[in-house]
């Protein structure tokens, strides 16, 4: 990839801060460059070499126990310059270079390999170092690969800064990024930040911020109570110099008590975290992690008093002297600002916190089945439910995809309906492309599959019956058809036939557009002539569809006749007892008759005695007891 002296990509460019300094504080190097001092070298090309180098080393704020840097010079022969514990400073490092007498042979860089592997690298770097080497030259010329080779096959990083093109160098390279070329001597110098983003990128891998380690600082305890701490971001110890995700808190508590750990993103509170703190050395990790942009600023505020123990009058380059502290602070809002430009800053004074930042993880969007839905689906109406997955729960940027029918509700993750689906009558699939993407610009992209489909009419009450008595003959409703078509704007229902074939039913229209099933006036009904009919019914919409309405009849004509109880039999045949008390049972069972037989119900006197029922015989009871009565009056006592 060469390097492009017009600037990047807008979307990057948004992303980066340029490096105010010292990301080598929080990662453990070993770098050695390789600088060219052959004789296509000139003296004031060399001067160009030795302000970068100089540069380089105060970007990453060189540190016996951070950032170490070697230096190997080169021609067709490689020269040892000095070591990776030699020189601590930046001014060491530009004296010694300024003391170099400059080889004048020809360019070949592998001999130069040769001194970097072999008396350096290969047995000089910490336990735990991320080893570099970056090579400086205006050649590509490397007749021996076997030192390079060894030092990548170890995990050694290799880049270069060349005045030829990037490509020259992709099969030396360990990666693509890893390369600026292209460029001339002179601004070489301008490339420092460029540079650095090799060892300290933009986006974070795994980098630790502190002083000391918290378990092993000599702490007091604070005396201020509803007080906040900003780490400001001019400080090495501090400096946020990547786009990730604070993963844990390493903290050492001078007593107990509670704080909110904060994230600043330009004075505006972005995120925080209430932590209860016991007393001593403890680690807290985040869950969700917290965002984190490059120039984001950690802090905390202690609505009593600060738990986190103080060093004060600390020394060396870590030694930070603008912390803030903003007394009688009171709770800040998430979103809200506060303007820590007018807090007071503390001069030689750390605490001891260490935090870790980790780059975020690729987000993503869950996945499920394909989604199926009614053409004729309700506006407003949810089609699905997407969640966007980020281990940060950062606030999350959305595309705006291009879709006339659906939109993405991102606080709830909800697919709705936004506008009418086109009627087609069949299947029809669409395809609804929804993007996210976190602060550090991770993104996911998921493809929706929608697919409308025809709901079929249907009829809701149908089949089924509906029971007529054959004494009715003005005109009825039977029944008003219940069918739906949500594919079609109106339906039509027509009589297909009846079995058996009659004129008494028909079917009509009935109120808004729907069919009902009547009764016409005057009919004959008769249960002796049909039991049942089956009126066959067709509606067509989008399509048709037929069922069926059974008419049962009822026979009114059916009597039940009345029984004498057995009681009343038992009272007739008795015979003791007077004429009076006969008449009296006799009269007793006259009203019970009349009271609980209708007049339809008495049936005629029979001739026949096979045929005869209770009912004659009570009849010829009555006779019976006026033949009695006449004889009493006209013969005396019976």
């Amino acid at each position: 990839m060469g390097y492009n002296p017009q600037g990047i990509t807008l979307t990057i460019a948004s992303l980066i801060v340029l490096v105010s300094g010292h990301c080598g504080v929080h990662q453990t190097l070993d770098v050695v460059i390789l600088y060219d001092e052959s004789s296509s070298v000139s003296q004031s090309y060399f001067d160009e070499q030795i302000q970068f180098v100089v540069s380089l080393a105060d970007a990453l704020l060189l540190s016996s126990s951070h950032t170490n840097i070697a230096g190997v010079g080169v021609d067709v022969i490689g020269y040892y310059g000095w070591g990776l514990r030699d020189y601590f400073t930046s001014s060491a490092i530009s004296s010694k270079m300024q003391n170099i007498t400059r080889g004048n042979g020809n360019s070949d860089l592998s001999d130069g390999f040769n001194v970097v592997w072999n008396r350096i690298l290969s047995n000089g770097t910490r336990s735990g170092s991320q080893a570099w080497i970056l090579v400086l030259t205006d050649t590509s010329t490397l007749s021996d690969t076997t030192s390079l080779d060894a030092a990548k096959a170890a995990g050694v990083k290799v880049g270069f800064l060349s005045t030829l093109s990037a490509s020259s160098y992709t099969s030396y390279a360990s990666d693509s990024s890893y390369i600026i070329g292209g460029t001339s001597w002179l601004s070489f110098p301008s490339l420092v930040t460029s540079a650095v983003e090799f060892f300290c990128p933009q986006y974070c891998e795994n980098f630790v911020f502190y002083y000391d380690l918290p378990s092993s600082m000599k702490v007091q305890a604070d005396t201020y109570s509803n007080v906040g701490y900003y780490l400001t971001e001019t400080d090495p110890t501090y400096n946020i110099h990547c786009c990730g995700a604070v993963s844990t808190l390493e903290y050492n508590a001078a007593t107990s008590g509670t704080f909110k750990f904060q994230i600043w993103r330009q004075y505006v509170l972005v995120s925080e975290v209430s932590i209860s703190a016991a007393a001593g050395a403890q680690t807290y990790t985040f869950s969700p992690k917290l965002a984190v942009k490059a120039g984001d600023v950690v802090g905390w505020y202690s609505s009593g008093t600060n738990p986190i123990g103080i060093a004060s009058s600390c020394s060396g380059d870590l030694c930070t002297s603008n912390i803030k502290r903003a007394m009688n602070m009171g709770s800040v809002a998430v979103g809200s600002s506060y303007s820590w430009a007018n807090a007071t800053a503390l001069p030689d004074t750390v605490f001891a916190i260490k935090f870790t930042i980790l780059n975020s993880t690729v987000p993503s969007f869950s996945q499920s089945s394909p989604v199926y839905i009614s053409e004729t689906l309700a506006l407003g109406s949810s089609v699905t439910v997407f969640t966007f997955t980020d281990d940060t729960g950062d606030e999350l940027i959305y595309n705006d995809p291009s879709s006339p029918y659906f939109a993405y509700n991102t606080s709830s993750g909800l697919i709705s309906l936004v506008a009418p689906l086109p009627v087609t009558n069949q299947e029809t699939p669409y395809v609804f492309v929804i993007e996210a993407m976190d602060s550090c610009f991770n993104s996911a992209t998921a493809s929706i599959n929608i697919t409308s489909y025809a709901v079929p009419p249907a009829f809701n009450n149908l089949p089924t019956e509906v029971e007529l008595g054959d004494d009715v003959t003005a005109e009825t409703l039977l029944i008003v058809i219940n069918v739906t078509d949500e594919s079609a704007p109106s339906i039509i229902c027509t009589e297909t036939s009846i079995l058996p074939d009659t004129q008494y039913f028909r079917l009509d229209d009935y109120q808004n557009g729907s069919a009902a099933v009547y009764l016409n006036a005057d009919s004959v009904l008769d249960f002796d002539t049909a039991e049942e009919y089956k009126m066959f019914i067709t509606c067509t919409g989008s399509s048709s569809l037929e069922s069926v309405l059974t008419i049962r009849i009822l026979d009114k004509s059916v009597t039940t006749p009345y029984t004498v109880p057995a009681w009343a039999a038992g009272a007739i045949a008795i015979s003791v007892g007077s004429v009076g008390v006969v008449i009296a049972l006799v009269c007793f069972l006259i009203i019970i008759i009349l009271a609980t037989t209708d007049e339809a119900e008495v049936l005629p006197p029979v001739e026949d005695e096979s045929a005869k029922k209770e009912v004659d015989d009570a009849a010829q009871m009555y006779k019976n007891v006026d033949k009695v009565q006449l004889y009493r009056e006209g013969y005396g006592e019976f």
